[in-house]
């Protein structure tokens, strides 16, 4: 098994190598998911402002494809002493041995940019459970992805949920794609900033305050990667922020979408904004993508409330992984 860097965001070669393993991985762990085409890896192996990252592939003789993929890398700006892996390996890389020869070589990584910890997401086809027992790790939290066909919605029903009710009458909604209008970006940041208090499991984790200017910095990055970043947000009476729900889309991947977030202020929570806000967006989503046959979603397992909000919308649960915690460089 040889471990090779790879940059996929910028080398054809090395993005025609890791393509097939990503793609196949994504078919094991979320069952009818479409086929997905090259942006979200060149994006997700993109070097994202304050943080370092790096992908290794996993290869065999002979072939010039990977047989596994890890992502790797860590903040710059906060969580000092933590990594993060992201394991891309189908069952033929396991059963090959590239899940343990990728862990080691992104830990050792890791290390060397003075990470004391790893947080590593393990989806249940890994037997997670015997793999963090090989390295010591400790399982910190859970996690639900959950999947909804927008094409099969019953859209009165999504529409009566969308429309002002009697306890959020006092809120209008707005959207916008990719940059967020400046009169409303200082809010925007504070509605993220709700986000901070989202279920992390055991995992000790520190959050850094937003800002205008990591705001405009993180949009130029997905903008330049070709994401596409859609906001939909609820303003107050006085027109800031009070709740909002992203979601990501891609050119190439006209029947997908991912929801990145969904937060509302705590001084606005108990109005039933989430499942407003959510709706208006989805209905939003089909007017704007109306190929859109997957939009995917991820909960904490704690995280009854949003939960909650996603049944209700009709998402359906297609995977489970377990966040571990790993200690490195000792």
């Amino acid at each position: 098994m040889q471990i090779k860097s790879l940059n996929p965001a910028e080398s054809a070669s090395d993005l025609a190598a890791a393509l097939p393993p990503f793609r196949t991985m994504r078919r094991e762990i979320k069952p009818g998911l479409p086929e997905i085409g090259e942006t979200w890896l060149r994006y997700f192996s993109g070097t994202e402002p304050r943080e370092w990252n790096a992908v290794v592939g996993a290869f065999v003789e002979g072939r010039s494809e990977a047989v596994g993929l890890a992502f790797c890398g860590g903040q710059l700006d906060e969580n000092l002493d933590l990594g993060w892996l992201n394991l891309e390996v189908p069952a033929e890389g396991r059963r090959l041995g590239a899940d343990v020869a990728l862990f080691e070589a992104a830990a050792k990584r890791c290390a060397a940019e003075g990470r004391t910890r790893l947080a590593v997401p393990l989806y249940e086809a890994f037997d997670p459970t015997a793999f963090a027992e090989k390295f010591s790790g400790r399982k910190v939290s859970s996690t639900l992805n959950s999947a909804l066909d927008p094409s099969e919605i019953d859209r009165a029903e999504y529409e009566s949920w969308a429309a002002p009710s009697e306890k959020n009458a006092e809120y209008s909604l707005v959207h916008w794609t990719d940059r967020c209008p400046d009169g409303l970006a200082e809010s925007f940041c504070r509605a993220m900033d709700a986000m901070h208090d989202q279920p992390m499991g055991d995992l000790d984790y520190g959050w850094v305050e937003n800002n205008v200017q990591r705001l405009r910095i993180d949009e130029e990055f997905t903008r330049c990667h070709g994401v596409r970043r859609h906001v939909l947000a609820a303003l107050d009476a006085d027109g800031r922020v009070a709740g909002y729900n992203s979601f990501m889309t891609v050119p190439d991947e006209p029947a997908t979408a991912e929801i990145w977030d969904t937060g509302v202020i705590r001084a606005h929570r108990g109005h039933g904004l989430g499942l407003r806000i959510k709706a208006a967006a989805t209905l939003w989503l089909l007017e704007t993508h109306p190929a859109a046959r997957w939009v995917e979603t991820a909960n904490n397992a704690s995280n009854q409330w949003m939960i909650n909000v996603n049944r209700k919308l009709g998402y359906r649960v297609i995977a489970t992984w377990h966040g571990y915690e790993f200690p490195i460089g000792g």
